[in-house]
């Protein structure tokens, strides 16, 4: 166990120390594809922190990213609006947005959660594309500039990464720090047993709704980010695709904990960057590699590493002489 220890903080040292000189030697299009997966982990480990922490699977979460990347669009593009009020109308938007949505989808559990939260992203996708007038439809908003924030201008990749990675980090520790606390375990309790925990005296159905209203904030910030990425928010932000997208990373690394969206991200942002400059079909290759997941590696890239981890502590693990 001590060896394991020692190997968690020396790569936790390591890991820290390649992303602060990350933008010193990477090349450029290195650097925008970290900022991609950086944006996106976010969105997926609010997809993983309902699914599993709180056993609750929802294909909406594109519903809060997707509103907040158009309030910044829209606010700062058509209004010319000035930051901050264009990030905190989005993060503050995707959170009641949330918060209203919230009360309607925690009355529902397993199969009948995913297919209501499936449609609020399509209902988000309906208005985006009938209100033209507003979002633009299918021509979309260009033209979204990232912020100078405090004199350091975001425009820059460098400044973006470095403003990317603090609220990343930052957004991570808050979750963290939520999942160990007693309102984190009894999401645990209600996931495994939501009988139990209503009859242990929990609000179960209050649990869940503060849950769900807080992945929705989270995947507004990334949707913040997605948008001064990227310069541009069209409707697709509300695609069907990216739901099941966030699905299938989010599982490949595995949901059990935050690394593992986090990992599934930069997976298959790279294969898609890897394999996309060699043959078009790389969506195949990708599919493929997420079936044999699947099949060998139930939980996940991250699980299936834990359990080898396990598995070699207890072959070092000195056994126990019998009498």
């Amino acid at each position: 166990m001590a060896m394991r220890r020692i190997w968690h903080w020396a790569i936790v040292v390591m890991g820290a120390a390649l992303l602060v000189t990350l933008p010193g030697w990477m090349p450029a299009y290195y650097l925008t594809l970290t900022n991609r997966i950086l944006f996106y982990s976010l969105l997926a480990v609010s997809f993983s922190f309902l699914a599993g922490r709180a056993g609750m699977t929802s294909l909406g979460q594109v519903a809060f990213f997707g509103f907040a990347a158009y309030a910044v669009g829209i606010m700062s593009v058509r209004y010319s609006i000035a930051f901050p009020w264009p990030v905190v109308v989005g993060v503050g938007g995707a959170t009641l947005l949330a918060a209203a949505a919230g009360l309607i989808v925690i009355r529902t559990t397993g199969i009948y959660f995913l297919m209501i939260t499936l449609a609020l992203g399509q209902v988000m996708w309906g208005v985006a594309n009938r209100w033209v007038s507003l979002t633009h439809a299918y021509d979309g908003i260009p033209g979204v500039v990232p912020p100078v924030v405090m004199g350091v201008a975001l425009k820059d990749p460098r400044n973006f990464y470095f403003a990317l990675l603090a609220t990343s980090l930052v957004c991570l520790t808050v979750m963290l720090a939520i999942t160990r606390s007693h309102f984190g375990l009894a999401l645990r309790g209600i996931a495994a047993s939501p009988t139990r925990m209503a009859a242990l005296g929990y609000p179960v159905s209050l649990l869940r709704y503060l849950a769900f209203v807080l992945a929705g904030t989270l995947a507004g910030i990334s949707g913040i980010f997605f948008v001064y990425h990227t310069g541009f928010v069209h409707t697709s932000v509300f695609d069907l695709q990216r739901s099941v997208w966030i699905l299938l990373v989010s599982t490949l690394g595995g949901v059990a904990t935050f690394a593992g969206p986090v990992v599934g991200v930069a997976i298959v942002v790279l294969l898609e960057s890897f394999i996309g400059q060699l043959t078009h079909r790389h969506a195949t290759v990708i599919g493929t590699l997420f079936m044999l997941t699947i099949i060998l590696a139930p939980h996940g890239v991250t699980g299936h590493l834990g359990s080898v981890a396990d598995h070699i502590d207890r072959r070092r693990r000195p056994s126990t002489p019998r009498d």
